[in-house]
């Protein structure tokens, strides 16, 4: 059964000008990021962290509960093309106690944007 959905759409252009200041990282980048998930982006490019941004909001749409943080969920992207998901230990309880045993994520993209898809999934009881 799904619990809850989220979509967020993107701009690049946008992004890139309130996130990459002076050919640096913003320090917005440092509050909504792990410093895994930078490590991980920085392998990837300024399309990763902009991924991983559009995931996170769609994530928080989908949840939605104000108890979890931008850095509860982490995305890190593999050279294969797939995505890994690792949740906080509160975001990992709050999981368990709604019974959402799956997230799936879906990324498009068009010349002018990235749009990310998530949609958590309950145990059927």
């Amino acid at each position: 059964m799904i619990f809850g959905c989220g979509i967020d759409i993107e701009e690049p252009e946008r992004f890139n000008k309130h996130y990459f200041a002076e050919g640096k990282l913003s320090d917005l980048i440092y509050d909504i990021f792990s410093t895994r998930e930078i490590e991980n982006f920085s392998v990837f490019g300024k399309e990763a962290f902009l991924k991983g941004f559009s995931f996170k909001e769609s994530f928080y749409k989908a949840i939605h509960d104000e108890n979890v943080g931008f850095k509860d969920i982490e995305i890190f992207f593999n050279t294969d093309g797939r995505v890994q998901i690792k949740s906080s230990a509160l975001l990992t309880d709050l999981l368990k106690n709604l019974k959402i045993n799956e997230i799936k994520t879906e990324f498009q993209e068009t010349e002018k944007y990235v749009i990310s898809k998530v949609i958590l999934i309950q145990i059927n009881e």
